[in-house]
């Protein structure tokens, strides 16, 4: 028992997800989705 609360120790010190921002982190531009079905179309386009 005394080997588990001492394996917690580590984990106590570690800050929930919740308390850190997503709101500074996210300086970059916003990545678009290509979707497979245009490629696809496109590549037929060309042949």
């Amino acid at each position: 028992m005394a080997k588990e609360i001492k394996s917690l120790d580590a984990w106590i010190e570690v800050a929930p997800a919740l308390l850190i921002s997503h709101h500074m982190t996210s300086n970059s531009p916003r990545l678009e989705t290509i979707a497979e079905e245009e490629l696809e179309a496109e590549e037929n386009d060309n042949e």
